[in-house]
């Protein structure tokens, strides 16, 4: 095949424009950062919360919704993330070290961690953490811990079951949250502000609310009413709507009718037993709660286990 002197200098005016073009880009390129920098009011308010903190970047970048978040070590150490909506701060949340956190926590935390009885806790999987979480429109903090605990189950492929567990603790040393399940992170849900603000108005005068985790797609938020933790409900269903708020209550207070529900429902459910008692109030009224359970946690994971819980109204 011969090549022309046109097609020569076709061909060579094609590469010098493509040439032109990457070079082009690749200025463009080095030339724009990443992201801006740090507006100065999100920096002042950054440097007034944390006036002893290292920032790892100095870039800020909002995605679609207008999030962004500073990743810093604070003072003591621990790695943290502030995150700011529309320049606005919402929430930090700051990493505790597997190993040793219990060293690292305010002693009133530590110590409400170890009363709750757990053991043999394992932190090595990668969704176990220990979070100090700190929120707009929440005066408290709220330490958050997700771990799971090994047991023995015969019916389990490679005999263990690995059971997830989550407790919340305020920073009164408050037990929030204890469950044997697994709750969504808080730092997945920044901005609970449509829940707070549905949850707020069916909250007791003088109420203090103290944190809250999101369950199932849910939130539960957690307040102090006399002395009482109590959970409000706030359900993502129902367009983050208040759905319920109940407590525990003394199983020695069931009333007539709730001790003959209670008789019922064991006569009629074998294997079942009776192990705790709500006070449970809705838009249509209050209840009891009575839950009832049937085998034991560490075969959650198989058919051993089950639970229920019936409702009557309160007299």
């Amino acid at each position: 095949m011969m090549i022309n002197n046109k097609t020569l200098c076709s061909i060579s005016l094609i590469l010098i424009v493509v040439l032109g073009l990457l070079i082009s880009a690749g200025c463009d390129k080095e030339a724009r950062a990443p992201y801006d920098t740090i507006p100065e009011y999100v920096l002042a308010d950054f440097n007034k919360r944390y006036p002893d903190a290292t920032l790892i970047n100095d870039h800020y970048g909002e995605d679609y919704a207008g999030w962004a978040q500073l990743e810093f070590v604070d003072g003591d150490g621990l790695r943290a993330t502030a995150h700011y909506k529309d320049r606005i701060w919402m929430m930090t949340n700051k990493e505790y070290s597997k190993d040793d956190f219990i060293y690292q926590l305010p002693r009133i935390v530590a110590r409400t961690y170890i009363g709750t009885g757990v053991a043999n806790e394992d932190y090595s999987s990668d969704n176990s953490y220990i979070m100090e979480i700190s929120r707009r429109y929440f005066e408290k903090k709220q330490f958050e811990f997700c771990f799971e605990i090994p047991y023995e189950d015969e019916n389990s492929i490679n005999g263990v079951v690995f059971e997830s567990n989550t407790i919340a603790i305020d920073d009164d040393g408050d037990l929030l949250y204890y469950e044997h399940n697994y709750v969504n992170p808080s730092y997945w849900w920044r901005d609970i502000t449509q829940s707070l603000n549905s949850v707020s108005g069916f909250l007791p005068t003088g109420a203090t609310i103290l944190g809250c985790v999101n369950e199932d797609g849910n939130n539960l938020i957690f307040f102090m009413d006399n002395g009482i933790v109590k959970t409000a409900k706030s359900s993502q269903g129902r367009n983050w709507e208040w759905e319920k708020t109940y407590f525990q209550i003394d199983s020695a207070n069931l009333t007539e009718a709730a001790a003959k529900a209670r008789d019922e429902f064991l006569s009629e459910h074998e294997g079942y037993r009776f192990t705790t008692l709500y006070s449970v109030e809705d838009r249509l009224g209050k209840y009891y709660g009575l839950k009832f359970e049937k085998g034991d946690w560490k075969y959650s994971w198989t058919t051993n286990w089950a639970a229920i819980t019936i409702y009557i109204p309160a007299e």
